[in-house]
Formats: C-alpha cells, structure tokens, sequence
C-alpha cells in the first residue's frame, strides 16, 4: 500500500541563495550537498532527507516521491499502472543516495511522479546497542523555525474529477472536496489519516501550486513571518498567516528565491480514510474555505509552477 508523501524535488536556478533561505533562515537541516543538489531534512523526519533542491536552468517541480509498504508492492504498482496503460520505469538505483529501487511513473495529469520503500534512515543508536539521540532532540542545534516534518502538496490539473480517477485508483481516499455544478473544483487527498498528501485544484494547466511543512504550532507559523521579514525577505510573504476552512489548518505561504510557494502549515486534524468525504460547495469555498479567517487572497497567490517537462525522457541508470 502507499504509506505517505515522502519527499519532493525542487529544480531551483541558485544553489547557493537557496541554501540561505532554506538553511540559514527556515532552519532545515542541511544533509548533503553534491555538485547540482542540496538535500534537506526537517527536524522530527528520520529519513535522511525530505527536500531536495537541484539546480537547473528553469525552476519547476522536479519529482515527487511517495512511500510505499513493501519493495514487493512497487512491482504490484508496476503492474497496476501497465494495466491502465500507464507508463512505468523502474529504477533499480535511484539517482539520490540512501534511496533504493523507484518506480517512475508517467501520472496522467503530468506531474513527476515516483514510488520508492527503502529509504536510509537517521542513525539514534550508539555502539553500547542503546539509543543516543532522536532526530528531534537536538534542539541546541536548530535554527529558524524550525520546519517539523513533510506534509503535503497541492498540484493543479485541468479537470479534477479526471485526475480523481487515478488518484483514486492507486488507493487515495477524499477527506473534502469542492462541488461546482459541472463538476468538482478541488478535493484534497490522502494516504494517511490526516487531510492530505495530494490536493488537486482545477486550473488551466498542470503545474505545481505549493508544497507544505507542518512547523509546531500556530506561533511557529506567526514566527516564519517575523524570520523572514528580520533576514531581509519581507517581499517573499505571499499570503497569510490565516485559518483555512477546509482542512482547518493554520498557514502562512512564502515564496523561495525562485517563486516557489511553501506553506507553513499548523493544526488540521486527522480522520480514517474510509470515512466520506466533507463537500463544500464552490460558493462556500469562496467565502469561507479558502479562508476562514484572514488577509484578502492577492492575485500573487494563484501563480503557479511549471513542472518537470523532461520526465521520464531523462536516461537514467538501471
């Protein structure tokens, strides 16, 4: 089964400039550093990184990456998708240290998409067999917000109910959606309990509207807007902070050095997944889903970014 989002991959023009936003202001973790990529972690992950930045002439949404249980169950996606003529390409290798066997996937919408189970984890034992340290006990240590953990990411497409057939298909269930009279406007997605990993938004074209990282609490996201605006980015605060009516979350977007939008994400809940869906109708979500409470939306908000258009063409290794 699919667990969770995992990780997600950002072309970005400037590895260097990204490094201080991300770094020096935001306080992720800085794991590795190669030639043309920059791996990140946020504070309570044990993964060894959730976030890597690659740099690229153009910025755009280079992959994303979701968890699944088994290595076994990447040849059963294998196959699901060869049977609803869809692309594959597993990978034995992944290109991404500590990362094992992918599978590539040519997702329908035409987001970059890939499934991937072995992951190396942070190390918190110590030779006595005994336990040194969780990732998150190194406090005297961070900076910045921190950012807490990986959340979600919400992907615009041309028709939502069509992008629903997929998502559906390989097991995510809708925790709430937006009805408009031809069809649904947004539905927002999950493998895990809480609302979700994917949200899928109606647009012209598909592209990338944000990713999310839960920080601890509504103060650490009001905190992100005073780090930001002291270190000299005042201009990179997109909207908020406010409180979402779908989801119920607490938020606050911010722009990096290349335009992409990160939310700062605190306080939605958690619900089974085989529970039905919460609709809002497309009124509703105008006047209090979108915002429950909070600044105006500014037309910066529904600017978008492009996506990996090289995908599944790049060689890779086997």
């Amino acid at each position: 089964m699919i667990l969770r989002l995992g990780q997600i991959e950002l072309f970005v023009t400037d590895l260097n400039k990204s490094k201080d936003f991300y770094v020096d202001v935001l306080g992720f973790i800085e794991v590795e550093r190669t030639e043309s990529s920059l791996y990140l972690r946020a504070i309570d992950e044990f993964d060894r990184y959730s976030l890597i930045l690659t740099q690229k002439p153009k910025a755009a949404l280079g992959s994303f990456s979701l968890r699944v249980s088994s290595p076994e169950y990447l040849r059963e996606l294998e196959k699901q998708h060869q049977e609803m003529g869809v692309a594959t390409q597993y990978v034995e290798n992944s290109i991404h240290p500590g990362k094992g066997p992918v599978l590539k996937v040519a997702e329908p919408n035409g987001h970059p998409v890939e499934f991937y189970h072995a992951m190396e984890e942070i190390n918190v034992g110590n030779k006595s067999g005994g336990v040194d340290a969780l990732p998150m006990r190194y406090s005297h240590l961070h900076r910045g917000i921190p950012p807490v953990a990986i959340d979600h990411m919400n992907l615009r497409v041309t028709n939502v109910d069509k992008a629903l057939e997929y998502w559906q298909a390989i097991g995510f269930s809708i925790s709430e959606y937006v009805q408009e009279d031809e069809g649904k406007f947004a539905a927002w997605t999950r493998a895990k309990t809480s609302t979700h990993d994917v949200a899928l938004v109606q647009h012209k074209e598909t592209s990338l509207h944000h990713i999310a990282y839960i920080v601890d609490g509504i103060s650490s996201v009001v905190k992100t807007a005073d780090l930001l605006a002291d270190a000299g980015y005042r201009a990179n605060i997109d909207y908020g902070p406010g409180r979402h009516g779908v989801t119920n979350a607490f938020f606050l977007y911010v722009r990096d050095p290349d335009g992409h939008r990160i939310e700062i994400y605190s306080g939605d809940y958690k619900r089974d997944t085989d529970l039905p869906p919460i609709g809002w109708t497309k009124e509703e979500y105008d006047t209090k889903g979108r915002l429950w409470w909070g600044p105006s939306v500014p037309d910066s908000f529904f600017e978008t970014t492009p996506v990996n258009d090289e995908w599944m063409k790049e060689k890779v290794t086997k």
